[in-house]
């Protein structure tokens, strides 16, 4: 009854915004664009993303400026949800932001580290959140990797940084993004033993899936793409597993190819989830988590299900719309940009 009564007013809230969002037929008319201008100015006239998008005009409109506009409508869309909860309820919620203050470093971080300008950089490209302890204003102006993190001194990011700062220029980079997501999932299961009851249960769910996911997708990438070694891959994963034990994740980094790792998955919770061809793993484990969040609403929709649901869809629905911006940019077809769309026409 309580949780009815606490969360009564949100649910109606939230499903409103859930209802605005992008439909089957507004994913068909982003696919027959022709540019990234076209594609934002469709979003900008013909749905919720109006407000969004005001500030782009036609002729004068690039990638990251639409990526960076989207990330920053997500957030509003956070704290619009978070001025009706209180308490504990606002502390948690807050992580969906942090995440963002994370990417943002990493983006500094890459560009840094190939040698790019941070101040001839568009500062509107980075979410600048006033909760954040971070002086965003003095890290633009660092002219070199060891500056930036000297930057972030007196934060929690500069002795997590530091050592990994390899000379003036350089980081080593893999480290240092795998260890910012790691920090960001430990502060966040910190966040978790705040919450009880049914709220509790359903975001140690939802987060432990994220986890598993993430693990899962470093250890592959790290592997395929990086010739990671074992050593590392053992030193930075996220240090939480829901329903992939300890024993999988060594299997899974000692496994010699994609083959191989697909036979150790289907000895695991996650046996159905996964087809044979590892291009579409990720959009394969976002179905997974996208469905496993409409059951948690249909069960608990007085709860922090509906909630966590619209939050997990809205970063779905701005993940399609930079795959469809991507496909655009490099010619690929509509037929195989649809493929890699997540939940498309379900």
């Amino acid at each position: 009854m309580l949780s009815t009564f606490k969360y009564s007013h949100l649910s109606t809230k939230v499903r409103a915004m859930k209802g605005k969002m992008l439909k089957k037929d507004d994913y068909e008319q982003l696919l027959l664009r022709r540019s990234v201008g076209e594609v934002a100015l469709y979003l900008k006239n013909y749905t919720y993303y109006n407000d969004a998008l005001q500030g782009l005009h036609d002729g004068n409109i690039h990638r990251g400026q639409v990526e960076n506009l989207l990330a920053q409508s997500k957030i509003k869309e956070a704290l619009k949800i978070s001025r009706y909860l209180k308490g504990t309820d606002k502390s948690v919620f807050r992580y969906i932001y942090r995440r963002q203050e994370i990417e943002d470093l990493k983006k500094m971080l890459r560009t840094l580290q190939m040698g790019g300008n941070l101040e001839q950089i568009d500062k509107s490209l980075f979410f600048i959140n006033k909760y954040s302890v971070i002086n965003f204003d003095k890290l633009l102006q660092a002219k070199n990797i060891e500056s930036f993190v000297n930057g972030l001194e007196g934060t929690n990011f500069y002795p997590i940084l530091k050592p990994l700062v390899i000379d003036k220029q350089r980081i080593d980079l893999f480290a240092a993004e795998m260890t910012l997501d790691m920090y960001y999932y430990k502060k966040l299961l910190t966040q978790l033993e705040l919450v009880s009851g049914t709220d509790k249960k359903i975001a140690t769910h939802i987060v432990g899936l994220e986890a598993d996911l993430k693990n899962i997708m470093w250890v592959y990438r790290g592997k395929h793409y990086y010739h990671i070694s074992k050593e590392i891959l053992y030193r930075y994963h996220i240090p939480f597993r829901y329903k992939l034990s300890k024993e999988d994740l060594k299997k899974l980094i000692n496994a010699n190819d994609v083959d191989d790792i697909l036979q150790i998955l289907k000895k695991t919770s996650y046996n159905d989830i996964l087809s044979s061809d590892e291009h579409y793993w990720e959009k394969e484990f976002y179905e997974y988590i996208l469905d496993t969040h409409d059951k948690n609403i249909g069960m608990y929709p007085f709860s922090i299900a509906p909630i966590m649901g619209f939050m997990f869809a809205k970063e779905v629905e701005i993940m399609n719309i930079t795959t469809i911006i991507e496909g655009i940019r490099y010619a690929v077809e509509q037929s195989k940009i649809k493929k890699f769309l997540i939940g498309y026409g379900k």
